[in-house]
């Protein structure tokens, strides 16, 4: 396998001829290679699509999210037919494949977001060995917790997490994170890594206001990958070495286990106490 998504694999033989047809592709690996990119990234780029279409598979059933083919067939023609879908993007699998996971995304993403709020507390690290031990101490819950917390050099407590009012959070890995769980990623380049302890995440009722109407679709599709992390965390996604390690914050394939994001389950008999 490639990669295997739950109890679901995604084979060798539906991935290799998949790269092989992006790196065939006139002008699309030039583009690519120009901005820093390189075949191995395009390979990961396409088995993070598949996971993702596999993800998207069991969550928007769930969710009662569904695309029709008139929807895909509009969709491509406002970008020009299936050629030009194919020239602009990766497109795994098909313009119709493609535009279908990204539709399906921005809808997870409008129905979701206007609902979404939680709760985190934040602190920042210099480096990925830092925020690992810090996030580590944090999901062993109780005292722990609290003395990591206070000793981390920034932090926030209880910082409110509302995409309908602030949409810019909806660009942030913060609104998959299920409550329970403490990830540590990377801010950017040279900037950082962050620590994030998720105490509250619920789907109510609407917020007021469309501030989610703000975000254009390839935002909102960005979005609805977000909306898969607790599916992915649930399910668990695994990758073949040779596609490297799964990162289940960014949600995508990255180079090494070093490179990748860390996530742990807050520790069960340590409770998280509430934000103050």
């Amino acid at each position: 396998a490639a990669a295997i998504v739950g109890e679901t694999s995604i084979p060798l033989a539906t991935v290799q001829p998949a790269i092989t047809s992006v790196l065939t592709r006139p002008g699309l690996v030039d583009g690519l290679k120009a901005q820093g990119g390189s075949e191995a990234d395009i390979g990961r780029a396409v088995v993070s699509q598949l996971v993702i279409r596999d993800l998207i598979g069991l969550t928007a059933p769930e969710q009662g999210v569904t695309v029709s083919d008139q929807q895909v067939a509009a969709a491509i023609a406002r970008q020009g037919g299936e050629q030009a879908v194919q020239e602009s993007s990766l497109a795994v699998g098909g313009a119709q494949a493609a535009t279908r996971d990204e539709l399906t995304l921005s809808e997870l993403a409008r129905r979701e977001l206007p609902r979404l709020s939680g709760t985190a507390d934040v602190a920042v690290a210099q480096d990925r060995a830092q925020a690992t031990t810090l996030a580590r101490e944090v999901a062993a819950g109780g005292q722990r917790a609290e003395t990591a917390l206070a000793g981390a050099g920034t932090t926030q407590r209880g910082l409110a997490i509302r995409p309908a009012e602030t949409p810019q959070a909806a660009l942030t890995p913060l609104i998959g994170i299920p409550a329970g769980w403490v990830a540590a990623f990377p801010l950017g380049s040279g900037q950082g890594w962050v620590v994030i302890r998720v105490t509250e995440r619920d789907l109510g009722a609407p917020a007021p206001g469309d501030a989610v109407g703000q975000l254009d679709q390839r935002s909102l599709s960005e979005a609805g990958i977000r909306m898969l992390t607790p599916t992915a965390l649930r399910t668990g996604v695994q990758l073949n070495p040779r596609y490297g390690e799964w990162d289940p914050i960014q949600m995508l394939a990255v180079p090494t286990a070093e490179d990748a994001s860390v996530v742990l389950p807050v520790a069960a008999g340590n409770p998280t106490p509430p934000a103050p």
